[in-house]
């Protein structure tokens, strides 16, 4: 059961941005050009925001920020993300990509962003996956592996194993909620740009932070992880309705090429 819910959970996270340039592609035109900027988008702004929380010490072992209260460093952690991300689609958007200015593009834009990243997650989801059922099948002692290496390693696998079936698949909704919600940030960037109004980037950018904190502050208080999928299950909900509270009633069928 386990397996095939793994099985299922890399599928969604790498079947659905695919999907969902597929339809997008179909319905709208939408150019490949423009899905893939979108994707280099997230992972330029990675370059930035990965040091940004080693500095800040987020990550790289327990110092700085994360030695903080909780809410505190929540905070600081959704802002890092809003920051680095909303603040590439902008610059993006407004310098690089001029074309881009209809709702139809900016869903094309934003379905690259949130599809790579979930198929750069699905992928690490892979890798643990068949790193976990070659080492179940050979075992780790007949993989050269000794002393302290092995009992840590047959802990992971024990961890790994006992991981409740149901886990997986919501690791796999997840990632649609996560690709709805920079769908929404991605048209509120656009909105910056189109309207010249640098409060829809701000929007963006404490919309992008509250949904990273409030993940974050909630995992970090304990709370389980389906009520956490349930919150985010509701955001996603709230980023759909804006998405269709933005479209016009006329959206363009035809978008720009790549």
């Amino acid at each position: 059961m386990l397996v095939a819910a793994f099985i299922v959970e890399i599928l969604i996270m790498l079947g659905a941005p695919v999907a969902l340039w597929l339809f997008l592609r179909w319905k709208y035109g939408a150019a490949w050009g423009l899905i893939a900027v979108g994707a280099l988008t997230f992972v330029l702004s990675q370059v930035v925001h990965i040091p940004l929380n080693w500095g800040l010490g987020l990550i790289g072992g327990g110092r700085g920020v994360a030695l903080w209260p909780l809410p505190a460093m929540a905070a600081v952690v959704g802002l890092s993300a809003g920051i680095c991300e909303e603040g590439a689609r902008y610059l993006v958007l407004r310098f690089w990509r001029k074309e881009a200015r209809s709702w139809a593009q900016g869903l094309a834009f934003g379905a690259g962003h949130g599809g790579i990243e979930s198929i750069l997650v699905g992928l690490s989801v892979l890798s643990g996956f068949v790193s976990m059922l070659i080492l179940q099948r050979l075992g780790p002692e007949n993989l050269g592996l000794s002393g302290e290496l092995l009992e840590q390693t047959r802990q992971q696998m024990e961890v790994y194993w006992a991981t409740p079936w149901y886990l997986p698949l919501l690791g796999g909704l997840e990632r649609v909620f996560a690709i709805t919600m920079h769908l929404a940030f991605t048209l509120l960037v656009l909105q910056a740009v189109v309207r010249r109004n640098l409060l829809w980037l701000v929007l963006a950018v404490l919309a992008h932070a509250l949904v990273n904190g409030l993940a974050i502050g909630l995992m970090q208080s304990g709370v389980s992880l389906p009520a956490i999928e349930g919150v985010l299950f509701l955001l996603a909900l709230g980023a759909l309705a804006l998405i269709l509270a933005l479209r016009p009633r006329r959206e363009a069928t035809e978008m720009a090429g790549g």
